[in-house]
């Protein structure tokens, strides 16, 4: 199961979306220059002809909505984000949400936000349930979850070089993890965090805790 990565559309200011509609004039000439070099993959330029854009339209979600795109070309995934979610509220057209709310959530993977990406990816099926790359990503983000909770990081182990864990919780961590290898991530998320009430060495494995925590929380979405 490989992630998937659609290319990422660019926005012309015309009357496609209710946004549009009122940017037709303003910036569009701009907008247009952008488009094309986005095409070219001059992301540099492009990303400067919609700054242009900008200052003659700064209230244009579609042109937040480009800046963003090529934001994620040049790997800036943090500003990127920023420009989703600004984009993602002063949008009115649901498709154009929907197709926002998926680049947030790819972006979102691409900084390994993986908890913060599934709501990202849910609310563009909401607006649009028949985006199968939105769906097959979705499930591909939470099985990723999954198996990192099987996972020990190496700042876990330096973790547990701190805090000796006891024999108590060493035991405890072998009946969680047989718990997640039956996918009762429940089950093995109250044990440990009830036996990390009786014995604090069991926060050596606060880490795994939180993972399990994590799977817990979207498998009730």
């Amino acid at each position: 199961m490989k992630y998937r990565q659609r290319r990422r559309f660019i926005i012309f200011l015309i009357s496609a979306t209710s946004a549009g509609i009122q940017a037709q004039t303003a910036g569009r000439s701009k907008v247009l220059q952008g488009n094309e070099l986005f095409q070219q993959q001059k992301y540099d330029e492009a990303n400067n002809a919609y700054r242009d854009a900008q200052l003659d339209n700064p209230t244009s979600p579609i042109i937040d909505y480009n800046i963003a795109n090529t934001l994620y070309e040049k790997k800036k995934y943090e500003e990127a984000v920023k420009y989703y979610n600004k984009v993602a509220k002063n949008a009115d057209d649901p498709l154009f949400q929907s197709k926002v709310y998926y680049n947030l959530a790819n972006t979102l993977y691409r900084l390994n936000k993986l908890q913060e990406a599934i709501p990202a990816y849910t609310e563009a099926l909401k607006l649009n349930p028949d985006d199968e790359d939105a769906k097959y990503n979705l499930e591909f983000v939470r099985a990723k979850l999954k198996q990192n909770v099987k996972k020990q990081p190496k700042d876990e182990q330096k973790q547990q070089e701190k805090l000796k864990p006891s024999d108590y919780a060493k035991k405890l961590k072998k009946r969680a993890e047989k718990l997640v290898a039956q996918f009762k991530y429940a089950e093995a998320h109250e044990l440990m965090a009830n036996g990390l009430k009786v014995d604090k060495t069991v926060g050596a494995f606060q880490q795994f805790i939180d993972r399990l925590a994590a799977v817990v929380e979207i498998e009730g979405t």
